[in-house]
């Protein structure tokens, strides 16, 4: 199968029920040439069991979350798929259905007003491995008209010149590799003591981050700090693509 015959990369977005925080036309429409799986989940109290509330909310909790796959739909999706739980812990729900849909990411949802410009910060070629092709769909998916740059931290010891060589033009070519336009990616390094927050600050003048995970673990990816920071910070949405490991 080829790269424009393959399967496209999926996501995995929440959605808190019974009233969902509507999700920004145009994250939606960046969004929508992927595999959508939408986790629509009811927090349960302690006092009532996932049975009771389904048997109550099922049908409100449902309708809300049909609302949420509808809008993916007029905005070109062709294969969304929709999860409905009563759950008392979300993160167990999600780390659970992540692993079942073999999402390749998850979306922790921010403001946004357009995609044009897409920071990628790589740690390495493992790393970039995961994240290239996940932001190949993206990119392809906006016709062609964002900027993707591609950010290497300098590790001890590392210098500007062997991680454009052996990071970032290897990267930009597998982005080549999945019909990524290069014209529209750059390549930057940056040297700094404190990597954190130095990524929360460059992120601030972009419309969207995509980076991969520390740890195979939901609850480290929508509490993890650097993405946690981004999305307080840069009051800008953040994917992270998972190992899936």
């Amino acid at each position: 199968m080829t790269d424009s015959e393959a399967a496209p990369s999926s996501i995995l977005v929440d959605v808190e029920l019974p009233a969902p925080t509507p999700l920004p036309e145009e994250l939606v429409a960046a969004l929508a040439p992927l595999r959508v799986v939408l986790v629509g989940w009811y927090p349960v109290p302690e006092q009532t069991t996932p049975a009771q509330a389904r048997d109550q909310f099922e049908e409100e909790a449902q309708s809300a979350l049909d609302v949420v796959a509808r809008r993916f739909e007029a905005a070109g999706a062709e294969a969304v798929a929709s999860r409905l739980v009563f759950t008392g812990d979300k993160f167990d729900t999600f780390t659970r259905i992540s692993t079942e849909e073999a999402c390749d990411a998850v979306l922790i949802p921010g403001p946004i007003e357009h995609l044009r410009r897409l920071l990628v910060p790589l740690r390495g070629l493992e790393n970039a491995r995961h994240i290239l092709p996940f932001v190949a769909d993206l990119v392809r998916g906006s016709s062609g008209t964002t900027d993707v740059t591609l950010l290497h931290v300098l590790e001890e010891g590392e210098v500007e010149g062997t991680a454009q060589k052996e990071l970032l033009g290897p990267a930009v070519k597998q982005l080549a590799a999945h019909g990524v336009d290069t014209e529209l990616v750059e390549r930057r390094v940056l040297a700094t003591d404190d990597p954190a927050r130095s990524i929360v600050k460059v992120a601030g003048h972009y419309d969207l981050v995509v980076l991969g995970e520390t740890q195979p673990s939901v609850r480290s990816i929508l509490f993890g700090t650097v993405p946690e920071r981004i999305v307080q910070a840069g009051n800008l949405p953040v994917v992270v693509v998972r190992h899936g490991e």
